[in-house]
């Protein structure tokens, strides 16, 4: 058993991971937090840094850089792709300088992304690859793209530690997941052996490099789990094995993730969020401390060696951990990766004072007071975000969004994000029964009567903070009570409908009460449109994204659904 993780990586997205300054000020965050593994995300950033030269033109397999391939191609790149021409090798500074400035800490930088990926102007120059207008994904030529793609960062990027994968979510541009060819290799391929050729692939260019491969099984239902993970008992031991601490998606509610110590001898690494795509963005405020605490403890008790954290979201550009409340998670994560049995007290109050909570000049006693006072506030913020966003621990939302139609609402929740295909005993609790409604909506009015509370206990004093940092947190738990608000009515307006629609029980007085009850929510979600349309005009919060959670025209867009199936 591992007494903590030798692997401490922080995961950036998409725009971060192209923002020089931003990755910078991260490097300085995971130096001072003693983590040592910087994760860029994002499905296209190897074929944005490479062309590869094989298919422009290139005359020889091995290069010294990038500029000996241009120096021979730069005609057919302006000829065939002209906007593309100047821009890898561009990259190619951004990405050196990256990797020496974490060299410098003493940090090590992988590439993460979901394969199959590549140029569009590949599609072009092999026409053959289309059949019937679908892509072909079992086509020989993406296994050799794939090898010469991976032999040509390597040559140019030998600092660079790995390349971190996932093949079987089809969230790539080709995958045997969404694969909708159908030509009779298509059809003879199973999914297994499309996983193992391009993992191979890989494997063979990276390996030859001396880096390392980390395949994830980040998957979206059982069957696709039992899959991959077949792939990955036979894959070379030098392989790591990377898995979400829950199975499908970054859900707290959801069980452990059983593949966890079930890899073979392969090392593994577990991955954790900590801005909260499911869990409210930091908008419905949620500290998991506890949460990591329990989640590390089990993957250490079961060999993992590795464990990353993200701090953002490929959909969702221009948000982040490190400006909400739940960068908390991201200093309790690092503190816990490092001793499971890290204080709380001390974790938070590490916290404070390096964001620069503390007024200036007080004592240490009052710090400690602070803390204290810190401590219960946070406390009690997940157990209202889990009661707003799921229901009986089942999915409830479009990664934090308000479902916009009744369709949508049990498609996230019975299909896309099933909590009862890991725990199946959780299949009944969206059931149009009365005492299933009746046990949604007693959880909404206690997660309304928790976020007041929360609220009331922050708006009783300032305890020391400074003014500014303060006035924030009032503010964000004034939000929070709006966000909590807004899915307790939501919530209960989808359970009513259900009911309504649905039930097999006899329509008595319940049935009756039901309707009156859908009624008035359909009345309240006027008032919550409006509501949201003077919040948006009257203030100028920052992120962005409270708006974005706090959308009007999502409102009405399910009113009116619901108002449509004239169920009152």
């Amino acid at each position: 058993m591992n007494d903590h993780f030798s692997v401490r990586g922080l995961e950036l997205h998409s725009y971060y991971a192209w923002d020089y300054e931003w990755i910078i000020g991260c490097l300085d965050f995971m130096k001072r937090e003693r983590m040592n593994t910087l994760v860029l995300h994002r499905n296209d950033f190897v074929d944005l840094i490479i062309y590869p030269g094989k298919y422009f033109g290139c005359r020889k397999e091995h290069y010294r850089s990038i500029f000996e391939r241009y120096s021979e191609i730069f005609r057919t790149l302006y000829k065939y792709t002209p906007t593309r021409r100047s821009s890898p090798y561009q990259r190619r500074a951004f990405l050196k300088r990256v990797l020496s400035e974490a060299a410098r800490r003493g940090i090590q930088v992988y590439i993460e992304n979901k394969e199959l990926y590549f140029p569009e102007i590949i599609l072009e120059f092999h026409p053959e690859l289309v059949k019937d207008g679908h892509i072909c994904a079992t086509d020989p030529f993406f296994l050799e793209f794939t090898r010469v793609k991976f032999m040509e960062f390597f040559e140019e990027f030998p600092e660079c530690a790995g390349i971190i994968t996932s093949l079987a979510t089809g969230e790539s541009k080709v995958s045997i997941k969404s694969n909708r060819c159908t030509c009779e290799r298509c059809r003879s391929t199973s999914r297994e052996k499309w996983f193992h050729d391009v993992l191979m692939a890989m494997y063979e260019p990276i390996h030859e490099a001396g880096r390392t491969l980390i395949v994830r099984d980040f998957v979206f239902d059982s069957k696709s789990q039992k899959e991959i993970a077949s792939v990955m008992e036979n894959l070379p031991e030098d392989v790591v094995i990377s898995l979400k601490n829950t199975p499908h998606d970054y859900y707290p509610t959801f069980p452990i993730n059983r593949r966890i110590g079930d890899v073979g001898a392969h090392r593994q690494w577990i991955e954790f969020d900590a801005m909260g795509q499911y869990f409210g963005w930091g908008v419905g405020i949620a500290d998991i401390m506890e949460d990591y605490r329990r989640r590390f403890a089990d993957a250490l008790e079961k060999g993992a060696e590795g464990f990353v954290i993200r701090t953002d979201w490929e959909s969702l550009d221009g948000h982040t951990v490190f400006r909400t409340p739940n960068l908390v998670n991201l200093y309790s994560a690092s503190a816990l990766s490092l001793d499971v049995k890290a204080s709380a007290d001390g974790i938070y109050s590490h916290f404070l004072e390096c964001e620069d909570y503390f007024r200036k000049g007080i004592s240490r006693e009052e710090k400690d007071r602070i803390v204290e006072w810190f401590m219960d506030l946070m406390s009690r913020t997940w157990p209202i975000t889990r009661r707003t966003v799921f229901v009986q621990d089942a999915v409830f939302s479009d990664s934090s969004l308000m479902p916009i139609s009744y369709e949508h609402a049990f498609w996230l929740s019975e299909e896309k994000n099933s909590i009862a295909d890991w725990v199946p005993e959780k299949a009944g609790v969206l059931s149009p029964e009365r005492e299933c409604v009746r046990r949604i909506v007693d959880e909404k009015r206690e997660a309304l009567s928790l976020a007041e509370s929360a609220l009331e206990l922050v708006m009783s004093g300032n305890p020391g903070l400074r003014e500014d940092r303060y006035q924030d947190l009032v503010d964000r738990f004034r939000i929070q009570l709006l966000y909590v608000e807004l899915f307790s009515l939501v919530t209960r307006t989808l359970a009513y409908a259900r009911y309504l629609k649905e039930t097999k029980e006899e329509r008595d007085g319940f049935y009756l009460e039901t309707q009156k009850e859908l009624s008035a929510c359909l009345g309240e979600l006027d008032e919550m449109e409006a509501r949201l349309r003077r919040f948006s005009e009257e203030t100028s919060f920052h992120p962005h994204t409270i708006y974005t959670l706090l959308d009007a025209d999502r409102v009405s867009c399910l009113r009116e659904n619901i108002a449509a199936m004239h169920l009152v």
